[in-house]
Protein backbone atom coordinates (compact mmCIF):
# COMPACT_ATOMS: atom_id res chain seq x y z
CA UNK A 1 0.00 0.00 0.00
CA UNK A 2 1.44 3.37 -0.97
CA UNK A 3 1.54 6.47 1.23
CA UNK A 4 -1.64 7.91 -0.27
CA UNK A 5 -3.50 4.68 0.42
CA UNK A 6 -2.22 4.55 3.98
CA UNK A 7 -3.32 8.12 4.58
CA UNK A 8 -6.83 7.35 3.32
CA UNK A 9 -6.95 4.18 5.42
CA UNK A 10 -5.93 6.03 8.58
CA UNK A 11 -8.44 8.80 7.84
CA UNK A 12 -11.19 6.19 7.47
CA UNK A 13 -10.11 4.74 10.81
CA UNK A 14 -10.38 8.10 12.54
CA UNK A 15 -13.87 8.60 11.11
CA UNK A 16 -14.95 5.16 12.32
CA UNK A 17 -13.53 5.78 15.79
CA UNK A 18 -15.43 9.06 16.15
CA UNK A 19 -18.70 7.57 14.93
CA UNK A 20 -18.32 4.48 17.11
CA UNK A 21 -18.16 6.58 20.26
CA UNK A 22 -21.49 8.15 19.35
CA UNK A 23 -23.18 4.82 18.67
CA UNK A 24 -23.41 3.89 22.34
CA UNK A 25 -25.95 6.65 22.86
CA UNK A 26 -28.19 5.37 20.06
CA UNK A 27 -28.96 1.94 21.51
CA UNK A 28 -31.80 1.90 24.00
CA UNK A 29 -35.02 -0.03 24.55
CA UNK A 30 -37.76 0.73 22.03
CA UNK A 31 -35.54 2.34 19.40
CA UNK A 32 -36.15 1.11 15.88
CA UNK A 33 -33.26 -0.89 14.47
CA UNK A 34 -33.57 0.85 11.13
CA UNK A 35 -33.21 4.22 12.83
CA UNK A 36 -29.94 3.11 14.43
CA UNK A 37 -28.63 1.91 11.06
CA UNK A 38 -29.56 5.04 9.21
CA UNK A 39 -28.17 7.29 11.96
CA UNK A 40 -24.82 5.48 11.84
CA UNK A 41 -24.65 5.63 8.05
CA UNK A 42 -25.54 9.33 8.07
CA UNK A 43 -22.86 10.05 10.69
CA UNK A 44 -20.25 8.31 8.54
CA UNK A 45 -21.22 10.45 5.56
CA UNK A 46 -21.32 13.65 7.62
CA UNK A 47 -17.72 12.94 8.66
CA UNK A 48 -16.68 12.71 5.01
CA UNK A 49 -16.61 8.91 4.66
CA UNK A 50 -18.78 6.34 2.95
CA UNK A 51 -20.32 3.23 4.53
CA UNK A 52 -18.23 0.23 3.49
CA UNK A 53 -21.27 -1.98 4.05
CA UNK A 54 -24.77 -1.54 5.52
CA UNK A 55 -24.70 -0.95 9.25
CA UNK A 56 -25.56 -4.21 11.02
CA UNK A 57 -27.75 -4.14 14.14
CA UNK A 58 -28.00 -7.65 15.55
CA UNK A 59 -30.01 -8.46 18.68
CA UNK A 60 -29.33 -11.28 21.17
CA UNK A 61 -28.90 -14.61 19.31
CA UNK A 62 -28.56 -12.85 15.94
CA UNK A 63 -24.79 -12.67 15.55
CA UNK A 64 -24.15 -11.10 12.16
CA UNK A 65 -25.43 -9.87 8.80
CA UNK A 66 -28.70 -8.29 9.88
CA UNK A 67 -29.36 -4.82 8.51
CA UNK A 68 -33.04 -3.82 8.53
CA UNK A 69 -34.53 -3.76 5.03
CA UNK A 70 -37.02 -1.12 3.90
CA UNK A 71 -40.22 -1.32 5.91
CA UNK A 72 -38.71 -3.22 8.84
CA UNK A 73 -39.65 -1.30 11.96
CA UNK A 74 -38.62 -3.82 14.61
CA UNK A 75 -37.30 -2.29 17.82
CA UNK A 76 -34.74 -3.00 20.50
CA UNK A 77 -36.48 -5.25 23.06
CA UNK A 78 -36.05 -5.07 26.84
CA UNK A 79 -32.85 -6.55 28.28
CA UNK A 80 -31.36 -6.95 24.82
CA UNK A 81 -27.76 -7.51 23.82
CA UNK A 82 -27.26 -5.40 20.70
CA UNK A 83 -24.30 -5.57 18.30
CA UNK A 84 -23.67 -2.59 16.03
CA UNK A 85 -21.18 -3.37 13.25
CA UNK A 86 -20.15 -0.67 10.81
CA UNK A 87 -17.56 0.00 8.12
CA UNK A 88 -16.08 3.13 6.61
CA UNK A 89 -14.20 3.54 3.37
CA UNK A 90 -12.43 6.32 1.55
CA UNK A 91 -11.81 5.54 -2.12
CA UNK A 92 -12.05 1.84 -1.27
CA UNK A 93 -9.67 1.86 1.71
CA UNK A 94 -11.80 0.11 4.34
CA UNK A 95 -11.99 -0.16 8.11
CA UNK A 96 -14.48 -2.32 10.02
CA UNK A 97 -15.45 -1.99 13.67
CA UNK A 98 -18.20 -3.14 16.04
CA UNK A 99 -19.44 -2.73 19.59
CA UNK A 100 -21.92 -4.57 21.80
CA UNK A 101 -24.34 -2.79 24.12
CA UNK A 102 -26.07 -4.77 26.85
CA UNK A 103 -29.34 -3.56 28.37
CA UNK A 104 -29.11 -6.46 30.81
CA UNK A 105 -26.66 -6.74 33.68
CA UNK A 106 -26.29 -10.48 33.16
CA UNK A 107 -25.40 -10.15 29.47
CA UNK A 108 -22.87 -7.42 30.21
CA UNK A 109 -20.37 -10.11 31.20
CA UNK A 110 -20.46 -11.40 27.61
CA UNK A 111 -19.63 -7.91 26.37
CA UNK A 112 -16.69 -7.58 28.75
CA UNK A 113 -15.35 -10.98 27.69
CA UNK A 114 -15.51 -10.03 24.00
CA UNK A 115 -13.74 -6.74 24.67
CA UNK A 116 -10.98 -8.43 26.70
CA UNK A 117 -10.48 -11.07 24.00
CA UNK A 118 -10.08 -8.29 21.44
CA UNK A 119 -7.52 -6.52 23.62
CA UNK A 120 -5.61 -9.79 24.06
CA UNK A 121 -5.50 -10.32 20.30
CA UNK A 122 -4.30 -6.77 19.66
CA UNK A 123 -1.50 -7.19 22.20
CA UNK A 124 -0.45 -10.45 20.53
CA UNK A 125 -0.56 -9.50 16.85
CA UNK A 126 2.64 -8.55 15.11
CA UNK A 127 4.28 -9.43 11.83
CA UNK A 128 5.15 -13.13 11.63
CA UNK A 129 2.82 -14.64 14.23
CA UNK A 130 0.70 -17.58 13.09
CA UNK A 131 -2.99 -17.11 12.35
CA UNK A 132 -3.77 -20.19 14.45
CA UNK A 133 -1.97 -18.65 17.42
CA UNK A 134 -4.09 -15.52 17.15
CA UNK A 135 -7.15 -17.77 17.39
CA UNK A 136 -5.69 -19.55 20.40
CA UNK A 137 -5.10 -16.21 22.13
CA UNK A 138 -8.71 -15.16 21.56
CA UNK A 139 -10.08 -18.54 22.68
CA UNK A 140 -8.01 -18.56 25.85
CA UNK A 141 -9.19 -15.08 26.84
CA UNK A 142 -12.85 -16.00 26.29
CA UNK A 143 -12.61 -19.29 28.15
CA UNK A 144 -10.74 -17.64 31.02
CA UNK A 145 -13.79 -15.40 31.47
CA UNK A 146 -16.02 -18.49 31.63
CA UNK A 147 -17.57 -18.23 28.18
CA UNK A 148 -17.36 -19.88 24.78
CA UNK A 149 -16.13 -18.47 21.44
CA UNK A 150 -18.25 -18.78 18.33
CA UNK A 151 -16.04 -21.12 16.35
CA UNK A 152 -17.38 -20.56 12.85
CA UNK A 153 -17.20 -16.77 12.84
CA UNK A 154 -13.86 -15.16 12.09
CA UNK A 155 -12.05 -11.91 11.56
CA UNK A 156 -10.73 -11.19 8.10
CA UNK A 157 -8.05 -9.54 6.05
CA UNK A 158 -9.12 -6.35 4.27
CA UNK A 159 -7.87 -4.98 0.97
CA UNK A 160 -8.95 -2.13 -1.25
CA UNK A 161 -12.63 -2.48 -2.20
CA UNK A 162 -12.60 -5.96 -0.67
CA UNK A 163 -14.01 -6.41 2.81
CA UNK A 164 -12.88 -10.05 2.96
CA UNK A 165 -9.69 -9.72 1.01
CA UNK A 166 -7.58 -12.72 2.04
CA UNK A 167 -6.86 -14.65 5.22
CA UNK A 168 -9.46 -15.31 7.92
CA UNK A 169 -8.54 -14.62 11.55
CA UNK A 170 -9.93 -17.49 13.66
CA UNK A 171 -11.51 -17.07 17.07
CA UNK A 172 -10.36 -20.52 18.19
CA UNK A 173 -7.08 -22.42 18.07
CA UNK A 174 -6.71 -23.99 14.63
CA UNK A 175 -3.74 -25.62 12.88
CA UNK A 176 -3.21 -22.73 10.47
CA UNK A 177 0.52 -22.10 9.95
CA UNK A 178 0.08 -19.02 7.77
CA UNK A 179 1.55 -15.90 9.30
CA UNK A 180 0.36 -12.36 9.88
CA UNK A 181 1.94 -10.14 7.23
CA UNK A 182 3.63 -6.82 7.86
CA UNK A 183 1.69 -4.01 6.23
CA UNK A 184 -1.52 -6.03 6.05
CA UNK A 185 -4.88 -4.83 7.36
CA UNK A 186 -7.06 -7.14 9.43
CA UNK A 187 -10.43 -6.88 11.16
CA UNK A 188 -10.21 -8.73 14.46
CA UNK A 189 -13.62 -9.68 15.87
CA UNK A 190 -14.16 -12.12 18.74
CA UNK A 191 -17.71 -13.42 19.16
CA UNK A 192 -18.68 -14.71 22.61
CA UNK A 193 -21.62 -16.80 23.84
CA UNK A 194 -22.57 -18.50 27.13
CA UNK A 195 -20.94 -21.85 27.97
CA UNK A 196 -24.26 -23.67 27.47
CA UNK A 197 -24.47 -22.44 23.85
CA UNK A 198 -23.39 -24.47 20.85
CA UNK A 199 -20.73 -21.91 20.01
CA UNK A 200 -21.76 -22.07 16.37
CA UNK A 201 -23.89 -19.94 14.06
CA UNK A 202 -26.31 -21.13 11.39
CA UNK A 203 -28.15 -19.35 8.58
CA UNK A 204 -31.64 -18.09 9.27
CA UNK A 205 -34.25 -15.78 7.75
CA UNK A 206 -34.14 -13.97 4.46
CA UNK A 207 -30.93 -12.12 3.60
CA UNK A 208 -30.81 -8.36 4.14
CA UNK A 209 -27.34 -7.59 2.74
CA UNK A 210 -26.15 -8.20 -0.81
CA UNK A 211 -23.10 -7.83 -3.01
CA UNK A 212 -22.61 -7.65 -6.76
CA UNK A 213 -19.63 -9.05 -8.63
CA UNK A 214 -20.36 -7.47 -12.00
CA UNK A 215 -17.71 -9.58 -13.73
CA UNK A 216 -19.72 -12.72 -13.08
CA UNK A 217 -23.14 -11.48 -14.17
CA UNK A 218 -24.10 -12.17 -17.79
CA UNK A 219 -26.17 -9.25 -19.04
CA UNK A 220 -27.50 -10.47 -22.37
CA UNK A 221 -30.73 -11.90 -20.93
CA UNK A 222 -31.49 -9.07 -18.52
CA UNK A 223 -34.54 -6.84 -18.83
CA UNK A 224 -33.76 -3.13 -19.29
CA UNK A 225 -34.73 -2.26 -15.71
CA UNK A 226 -32.61 -5.11 -14.36
CA UNK A 227 -29.62 -3.99 -16.40
CA UNK A 228 -30.10 -0.39 -15.24
CA UNK A 229 -30.25 -1.42 -11.58
CA UNK A 230 -27.16 -3.63 -11.86
CA UNK A 231 -25.28 -0.79 -13.52
CA UNK A 232 -26.28 1.50 -10.65
CA UNK A 233 -25.18 -1.04 -8.03
CA UNK A 234 -21.87 -1.65 -9.79
CA UNK A 235 -21.08 2.04 -10.15
CA UNK A 236 -22.27 3.03 -6.68
CA UNK A 237 -20.81 0.25 -4.53
CA UNK A 238 -17.97 -1.21 -6.64
CA UNK A 239 -18.30 -4.71 -5.30
CA UNK A 240 -18.88 -3.73 -1.67
CA UNK A 241 -21.95 -4.98 0.22
CA UNK A 242 -25.12 -2.91 0.04
CA UNK A 243 -28.64 -2.75 1.44
CA UNK A 244 -31.87 -2.57 -0.58
CA UNK A 245 -32.48 0.58 1.48
CA UNK A 246 -29.82 2.24 -0.65
CA UNK A 247 -31.47 1.56 -4.01
CA UNK A 248 -34.08 4.33 -3.90
CA UNK A 249 -31.54 6.74 -5.46
CA UNK A 250 -31.18 4.53 -8.53
CA UNK A 251 -34.01 6.20 -10.53
CA UNK A 252 -35.12 2.71 -11.57
CA UNK A 253 -38.92 2.37 -11.18
CA UNK A 254 -39.83 0.08 -8.28
CA UNK A 255 -36.20 -0.87 -7.55
CA UNK A 256 -37.07 -3.26 -4.74
CA UNK A 257 -39.16 -5.45 -7.02
CA UNK A 258 -36.46 -5.38 -9.68
CA UNK A 259 -33.88 -6.29 -7.07
CA UNK A 260 -36.02 -9.19 -5.84
CA UNK A 261 -36.04 -10.58 -9.38
CA UNK A 262 -32.26 -10.32 -9.55
CA UNK A 263 -31.89 -12.07 -6.19
CA UNK A 264 -34.22 -14.91 -7.20
CA UNK A 265 -32.27 -15.32 -10.44
CA UNK A 266 -28.99 -15.55 -8.54
CA UNK A 267 -27.58 -12.38 -10.11
CA UNK A 268 -26.33 -10.98 -6.79
CA UNK A 269 -24.61 -12.56 -3.80
CA UNK A 270 -26.65 -12.89 -0.59
CA UNK A 271 -25.24 -12.69 2.93
CA UNK A 272 -27.28 -14.97 5.19
CA UNK A 273 -28.41 -13.71 8.57
CA UNK A 274 -26.39 -15.72 11.11
CA UNK A 275 -27.83 -16.80 14.47
CA UNK A 276 -26.43 -18.80 17.37
CA UNK A 277 -27.48 -22.41 16.82
CA UNK A 278 -29.15 -22.86 20.23
CA UNK A 279 -30.65 -19.38 20.44
CA UNK A 280 -28.20 -18.07 23.03
CA UNK A 281 -27.08 -14.42 23.06
CA UNK A 282 -23.86 -13.42 21.34
CA UNK A 283 -21.54 -10.49 22.05
CA UNK A 284 -19.03 -9.06 19.57
CA UNK A 285 -16.10 -6.67 19.76
CA UNK A 286 -14.17 -5.62 16.67
CA UNK A 287 -11.45 -3.29 15.49
CA UNK A 288 -9.30 -2.94 12.40
CA UNK A 289 -5.51 -3.10 12.76
CA UNK A 290 -2.55 -2.27 10.56
CA UNK A 291 0.29 -4.71 11.15
CA UNK A 292 3.76 -3.42 11.93
CA UNK A 293 7.03 -5.25 12.64
CA UNK A 294 6.74 -5.16 16.41
CA UNK A 295 3.00 -4.94 16.92
CA UNK A 296 -0.08 -3.49 15.28
CA UNK A 297 -1.75 -0.12 15.08
CA UNK A 298 -5.43 0.02 16.00
CA UNK A 299 -7.17 2.15 13.40
CA UNK A 300 -10.71 2.25 14.79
Amino acid sequence: MDEEGLDLLFQAGRIAARVKERVYGLVREGVRLIDVCEAVEEMIESEGGKPAFPCNVCVDEVAAHYSPPPGDFSTVPPNALVKVDMGVHLEGYIVDTAISVSLSGEKQQLVLAAEEALRAAVRFIRAGVRLGDVGATIQQAIQKAGFKPVRNLTGHEISRYSLHGGASIPNIAVPDPRRIAKGAVYAIEPFVCPPRAAGEVVSADAPTIFRLDARRVPTEKLRPDERALLEYIDKSFRGLPYSPRWLSASNVPDPLSVHDRLVRAGRVHKYPVLVEKTGQPVAQAECTVYVEEDGCRVLT
